[in-house]
């Protein structure tokens, strides 16, 4: 049996972090184990973490889904708290349930790399990864069913989605997939805003769906052969970047309706940042260009019209440090330099 390494990052939203932990934790596979990248910008989410995992009485857990998080795991749990740098030369395999890296903020792509770089250099059996949103809920069987699929499927080179649900609104789809559209350079959410009627249970995916980054697995031998992900975009397209890259070297993706994951949609980037979406936007719009410069160039032409026309909004809005920093970054990508 595989052995499922399940990687969440962690920026000023430790409540998340518990919620999402609980429920993972809770999972009917025997035998995965959790990392914890945490690049907050202080130690009050490593505080709470220690909290969480050494005190039977901890309090400050709220949750929508009672019967996906409670009863609480009994304490303390097995784990280890490691800085970037211990984590990143140490020899030792961390065996631990959980393990948490407190790192430097280099973005959210910078983060999952820290980990699997590790299992890349470290791990030698074969293994399944999965990339989860700290800010999701899973039910109990849906790393089970995952690597069911994984398992059974004749094709070993496959990606993984999990069915995403609104947190808020659990029997409405957030996505079973995202699609791209490469003239307009811009990304939607298939199934997005319907109740989920199993309508999108058969859907198949083509060369224009990605993965939506909430859920992601995949199988050891993506990053052996695809690579880690790009960190050049810090902040969204990170997953789509991955994923195309894994596409060039063979790698489909399947839909796997049966693995719910309950997703609070943007809240871990807002909340983690005071409600200021500002950064959100940022690189939202400069990432936009960054991907197509990259991967279709040929659609510059018609890609670009949109850009200026979504910082001109900004501009009307008073937003004029955003503009600026964002057309300054947008010539470096295009000239190169």
């Amino acid at each position: 049996m595989d052995k499922i390494y399940v990687v969440l990052v962690n920026h000023n939203t430790f409540k998340d972090t518990v919620e999402c932990l609980e429920s993972v934790l809770k999972s009917n596979y025997p035998s995965f184990q959790i990392f914890i990248v945490d690049n907050s910008d202080n130690d009050n989410s490593i505080a709470h973490l220690s909290n969480w995992l050494t005190n039977d009485n901890y309090d400050e857990l709220t949750t929508n889904f009672k019967q996906l998080v409670f009863p609480l795991q009994n304490k303390p749990l097995k784990y280890a708290i490691v800085t970037e740098e211990e984590f990143n030369n140490g020899i030792m395999l961390y065996e631990n349930c959980i393990t948490i890296i407190k790192a430097k903020n280099n973005g959210f792509a910078a983060a999952n790399n820290i980990v699997l770089e590790y299992l890349l250099n470290k791990v030698s059996d074969s293994y399944l990864v999965w990339i989860l949103n700290n800010d999701t809920v899973v039910e109990k069987n849906a790393m089970g069913i995952l690597a069911d699929h994984y398992h059974q499927s004749e094709n070993k080179k496959i990606v993984l989605a999990s069915k995403l649900r609104y947190y808020d609104k659990p029997e409405v789809l957030q996505a079973v997939a995202g699609y791209y559209n490469r003239w307009i350079g811009k990304h939607f959410h298939i199934g997005e805003g319907e109740k989920d009627l199993g309508q999108f249970d058969n859907y198949k995916p083509g060369k224009n769906n990605y993965i939506v980054g909430a859920s992601i697995f995949l199988p050891g031998s993506f990053l052996e052969q695809t690579g880690l992900m790009c960190e050049d975009y810090f902040l969204y397209f990170e997953e789509l970047d991955w994923m195309q890259a894994g596409a060039k070297k063979g790698y489909e993706m399947n839909i796997v309706p049966g693995s719910l994951v309950y997703h609070k949609e943007g809240s871990s980037i807002i909340k983690s940042r005071n409600n200021d979406i500002s950064l959100a936007e940022y690189y939202s719009i400069v990432n936009r260009v960054r991907f197509i410069k990259k991967w279709y160039p040929y659609c510059l032409i018609t890609v670009l019209p949109g850009v200026i026309f979504a910082l001109g909004k900004r501009a009307l809005a008073g937003k004029f440090r955003l503009v600026k920093k964002a057309f300054v970054e947008i010539f470096k990508i295009l000239s190169g330099s």
